[in-house]
């Protein structure tokens, strides 16, 4: 590039808006104001701190939608009295309406040839959830360095975006009462307790994307955003895309800081990096935009911080760049029939 050609483009980057600017639009425009988040349960107790992590995100002042989703199973007849459909169902709709949300029950029996983790992220595809909540595990246990079969296969294969609970994290949504599994006496109010999100970038489109999701739908007036690049590098780079996002923090009076973590590519991978940096600033819940999509359907830093991050984690999608890879990969006809939205049957209780 000569002397000429990089004049001319750092006087229409001045001029032009900024990344972070333009990409808000195009978040506003494509999702509107209201936020549709769903909930998936199964009795567990990570499914009540995943309920209670969904409802503290919640924002009946914008519109928001609130789904508990539920895939049954008829052939587990060994399964207790209060693991069963009608008792969950009131279990998790009355903690819903302690914590002052009007939530839709929605419970669809796993069809047969599909398992529980097509099922639930085809249905949560089909409802148009913006936003799927669930925990780590289920009734099998947690462990701190994988993910359960339906989270992990839902992080990658859904359109939506993706929040998971672990239960090592620290809560932005705690709830009074409760004992977990939908055997005791349903959870009261949410608390208002202000979050502190960590929010990892790279610099990419899917990044911004993240961003501005977090900043649209997420933030409150009393939580703060910390913004953390992470890179093996000197950092100067980095710290002009920090100060990109901290500039646009303090136009926007939005509460936090911005930071450079520089690290020995021989000591420190990236994930392990950013997983480190929750800790260090002391935040709740870590915000991430997928970047590098490709046949794994999700790239390779997102896959490992889901696995390594001992705190709720949310993965940003942009659906319509899954979209436009799975179409391109199966063509428009397996698409459509994809996508295509079933008429609901007998087997789906929606209340």
């Amino acid at each position: 590039m000569d002397a000429q050609t990089g004049n001319m483009e750092d006087e229409f980057n001045a001029m032009a808006p900024s990344t972070v600017e333009v990409v808000m639009g195009e978040v506003k425009k494509r999702l509107g104001s209201a936020l549709s988040i769903a909930c998936a349960v199964d009795g567990s107790q990570m499914s009540d701190r995943a309920m209670a992590v969904g409802l503290s995100l919640f924002n009946n002042r914008r519109g928001d939608k609130f789904t508990v989703i539920h895939i049954s199973d008829a052939t587990k007849t060994y399964l207790s009295k209060h693991l069963l459909p009608p008792h969950l169902k009131n279990y998790y709709i009355d903690m819903a309406h302690g914590a002052r949300v009007t939530a839709e029950w929605l419970c669809r029996e796993k069809e047969e040839g599909r398992s529980t983790c097509e099922c639930l992220t085809r249905l949560a595809d089909k409802r148009g959830v913006e936003l799927l909540i669930m925990g780590s595990w289920g009734r099998k246990g947690e462990k701190l360095d994988v993910l359960g079969t339906v989270s992990d296969f839902s992080l990658r294969q859904s359109h939506c975006s993706i929040c998971i609970v672990r239960s090592t994290g620290s809560s932005i949504g705690g709830m009074a009462g409760g004992s977990g599994g939908g055997a005791g006496v349903p959870a009261g109010i949410v608390s208002a307790r202000p979050a502190k999100y960590l929010f990892a970038t790279d610099g990419s489109h899917a990044a911004h994307l993240a961003f501005c999701f977090l900043v649209t739908y997420l933030y409150r007036p009393t939580d703060s955003i910390y913004v953390v690049m992470v890179t093996s590098s000197d950092g100067t780079e980095e710290a002009k895309t920090v100060d990109m996002y901290k500039d646009y923090m303090s136009k926007h009076k939005i509460n936090g800081a911005g930071y450079v973590k520089c690290i020995d590519r021989m000591t420190m991978t990236v994930p392990e990096g950013i997983v480190e940096a929750v800790t260090q600033y002391g935040c709740d819940v870590l915000v991430v935009g997928i970047s590098g999509y490709g046949r794994k359907k999700l790239g390779s830093v997102s896959t490992d911080i889901s696995n390594r991050a001992s705190c709720t984690t949310i993965i940003v999608k942009d659906s319509r760049e899954i979209v436009r890879n799975r179409y391109t990969a199966a063509g428009s006809l397996s698409l459509a029939t994809e996508m295509q939205v079933t008429p609901k049957t007998p087997q789906e209780d929606v209340i």
